[in-house]
């Protein structure tokens, strides 16, 4: 057995001692895409263009991974970014980092960009419609209706 064999195996073991709730968020963990923080989604920008542009500026990832990443075309990621440009001059603020919404959620083109946030926070971060709508600068009944339509898609 090699080297990697053998730390797998340790690691394995390991993990077998924890209960499912730890193992969750050591997968969690480890296996966590990047994210944005929730600050940036205060921005009078869309949803992909605060996407778009986080991506581009903070992470610096291509064109090409970010398009691959959010399941569009390069040229609709290209646009985005050039538009974002214009509308909004000035860095996203990404100061409040207490919720990071993961990136891989805004793969699935069945929802909208906001629909995919509210239903990760409420669903996933179990906060109510009420924080979500303070933490991204959404009206309370905007927020609530757009759960209404991701559960209903």
């Amino acid at each position: 057995m090699g080297k990697q064999e053998r730390l797998i195996a340790q690691i394995t073991q390991l993990i077998a001692v924890l209960d499912k709730k730890e193992q969750q968020e050591i997968f969690d963990n480890l296996f966590k895409s990047k994210g944005i923080p929730i600050s940036a989604f205060k921005s009078d920008l869309s949803g992909l263009e605060i996407i778009v542009r986080y991506l581009k500026d903070t992470e610096k990832m291509a064109f090409k991974e970010i398009a691959i990443l959010l399941n569009r075309k390069l040229p609709t990621i290209y646009t985005t970014y050039r538009i974002s440009q214009k509308k909004w001059k000035n860095k996203l603020d990404i100061t409040d980092n207490s919720h990071v919404i993961p990136t891989n959620i805004f793969g699935n083109r069945k929802h909208s960009i906001l629909e995919s946030i509210v239903a990760y926070m409420h669903d996933t971060e179990r906060l109510q419609f009420k924080e979500i709508s303070k933490l991204i600068g959404r009206k309370y009944p905007t927020i609530v209706t757009v759960y209404n339509r991701y559960k209903k898609k």
